[in-house]
């Protein structure tokens, strides 16, 4: 059967190439990470995106790596593997959260179904619960991204590659391995994201001013 929600796309394009092709447009050109067993078909898609692979020996080296790239770069960006990939990259993401650093931490996950099911997989605890992860990570990042919908994914990808760059600290986007191939809307990269900082508020402000120049 067709996929009726695909065929109402005016340019299909996968998840996977939508997210690096948003993240090529906020100012990366490099990936850093470890390839890992729930990210490989998501790496398919760099060429295409325009950005190059940087491999590290360990995901905590990429985050690092990733860290250092935004200090020079505006915003950096890393890839690895559910459970023991970004637990070993969370000294560094927790580093660029104290620091104020813009990084995005996208971590490859196991399928929606396998998360749906509960299922006994390897990276997991063994509980069942494949939020345990995203919950410590959410505590070292201004947006957490669970791309499990392809109908709201691309909102969800620029909401946090927004709020990244905005808050100048880092976000957290899981991609279950059955979305990297999703289908998105397309014409939508014809919109660039909106990197607006909001306005401070006036009356703030003026108190603020205030009390600096009392001094």
């Amino acid at each position: 059967m067709a996929d009726i929600r695909v065929q109402s796309l005016r340019k299909p394009i996968d998840v996977s190439e939508y997210l690096f092709r948003r993240l090529y447009e906020v100012g990366v050109r490099s990936l850093h990470g470890v390839p890992g067993d729930y990210n490989l078909v998501a790496l398919d898609y760099l060429p295409k995106s325009g950005l190059k692979w940087v491999g590290s020996v360990n995901e905590l080296n990429a985050a690092y790596a990733a860290d250092g790239y935004a200090r020079v770069k505006q915003i950096g960006a890393l890839i690895t593997t559910f459970g023991v990939g970004e637990l070993s990259a969370i000294n560094g993401v927790a580093g660029a959260f104290s620091e104020r650093i813009p990084v995005v931490h996208i971590v490859g996950y196991p399928s929606t179904l396998s998360q749906r099911d509960g299922m006994l997989l390897h990276h997991t605890l063994g509980n069942g619960d494949f939020n345990v992860f995203a919950n410590m990570s959410s505590q070292i990042s201004c947006q957490v991204a669970k791309l499990n919908s392809p109908s709201d994914i691309a909102d969800q990808i620029d909401h946090a590659l927004r709020e990244c760059w905005v808050q100048s600290r880092p976000v957290y986007i899981t991609l279950p391995t059955d979305m990297a191939e999703a289908k998105v809307e397309g014409a939508r990269l014809d919109r660039p994201i909106d990197l607006t900082e909001p306005q401070n508020d006036p009356e703030k402000e003026d108190y603020v001013v205030d009390v600096i120049m009392k001094y």
